[in-house]
């Protein structure tokens, strides 16, 4: 359970911070990319002007920055490499860029970081001379910090909140499965308490008799020790049982491990065979069908249904198994060719203490939970389990395990 609440918070803060720092990002990446945008639509405005003036680039360059009140510098590169500043602007300190940038913005902005990151074009002048238009970049990259640290804090303040809620969220599952315990053990006692009590009540009776020498013969009280000797081996079944239910129900931590379970089908098969020489049983396991899962479990689940079969069917009633492993699961088929289940079975829920037909556990000696422990281990490995009526006459139980 702890691993469980641990796995949800993880998991809450891991898609808040996603979520937070995706859409933060993506909405500084568009307003970094827009102020971008806005200084190069001035600069594209100031080459515009030129190259329609281009008889007097330096004086439409000069004019536009000045009317339309441009934060852009405005130098004179001449041919021998010396730099005349003309307007200046914003930009603290303008390096001469090298060549290869020189001649890239001839065509594009062109961006120069550094102490003093700035946005510069150049425009070739008739006279051989380049104008230099230069544009500080000092706030853009202000206003990406300021948005990279509000993201940041955004997404703290997410994932503190995702952390509350996930707590509230999770008090409130606790509760309702605190609420859903109780209930489940309060009508686990209550059945328990009711199946025990007829072994008890036949015990008690047969014991006051014998206790009050109420049997004379010597036959009728072997009988009477027969008859509690049988109710304490019931007994014995039934706690076992109602103990395997418990552990079955507890929302403690499982661990599963990896098992073949073609070799464990096969196995008891092969038990089930050697003990009951009569029957026909015809088997098609697929091979090496390997599942995480509790051993001990799986094997005692096989096995309550073989069990069920053995004293529920004729002894010559034929057994027909069959294993399969899919992509993703396992599907496992017993079905028996005995007399089945009332009509109503094969459409009720199974859960702890039901019991299709309580005069065969009475006349068995057995529980009656067989098929109860049966559902209670397929559900412990979040598998399906359902029954119909088979093509042999009898019962057909399908379990589906995921692989």
């Amino acid at each position: 359970m702890k691993k469980s609440r641990s796995l949800f918070a993880v998991l809450s803060i891991a898609v808040t911070t996603m979520l937070s720092l995706g859409i933060g990002g993506f909405a500084t990446y568009q307003s970094s990319k827009s102020d971008l945008e806005a200084i190069d639509t001035k600069i594209s405005a100031v080459v515009k002007n030129v190259l329609e003036h281009s008889d007097e680039s330096t004086s439409s360059a000069l004019y536009i920055i000045e009317s339309e009140k441009f934060d852009i510098s405005l130098s004179l590169l001449s041919s021998d490499g010396q730099i005349t500043p003309i307007v200046e602007s914003h930009l603290e300190e303008f390096e001469i860029p090298n060549q290869d940038l020189i001649e890239k913005a001839l065509n594009t902005p062109v961006t120069v970081q550094g102490d003093y990151p700035y946005r510069f074009r150049v425009i070739e002048t008739p006279s051989g001379d380049r104008l230099l238009l230069g544009a500080s970049l000092r706030d853009v990259d202000r206003n990406l910090r300021q948005n990279l640290n509000d993201v940041a804090l955004f997404t703290l303040f997410a994932n503190a909140l995702a952390i509350l809620l996930s707590i509230l969220l999770l008090r409130t599952h606790n509760r309702g499965l605190d609420r859903q315990a109780l209930e489940r053990m309060q009508e686990f006692l209550a059945d328990a308490s009711h199946e025990l009590r007829t072994p008890l009540t036949v015990i008690k009776g047969y014991t006051e008799m014998l206790s009050k020498e109420q049997f004379k013969e010597s036959a009728d009280k072997e009988r009477a020790f027969s008859r509690v000797n049988s109710e304490i081996k019931r007994m014995e079944n039934l706690i076992h049982d109602l103990l395997l239910l418990a552990e079955l129900g507890e929302s403690k931590p499982i661990e599963f491990h990896s098992t073949d379970i073609t070799e464990l089908v096969q196995g008891l098969l092969n038990d089930f065979k050697t003990l009951h020489p009569a029957r026909s049983i015809h088997s098609t396991l697929d091979e090496n069908v390997e599942i995480d899962c509790v051993r001990d479990h799986l094997h005692r689940l096989v096995q309550n249904i073989l069990t069920n079969i053995e004293k529920h069917t004729p002894a010559d009633a034929p057994v027909r198994v069959s294993l399969k492993g899919k992509a993703k699961s396992l599907v496992l088929v017993i079905e028996d060719g005995g007399p089945g289940l009332p009509e109503s079975a094969y459409k009720s829920e199974i859960k702890a203490m039901t019991r299709f037909d309580p005069s065969r556990s009475r006349s068995s000696g057995g529980s009656g939970l067989g098929l109860s422990i049966i559902a209670a281990i397929v559900q412990e490995h979040e598998g399906k389990l359902s029954l119909s009526k088979s093509e042999l006459g009898g019962v057909r139980v399908q379990i589906e395990l995921a692989l």
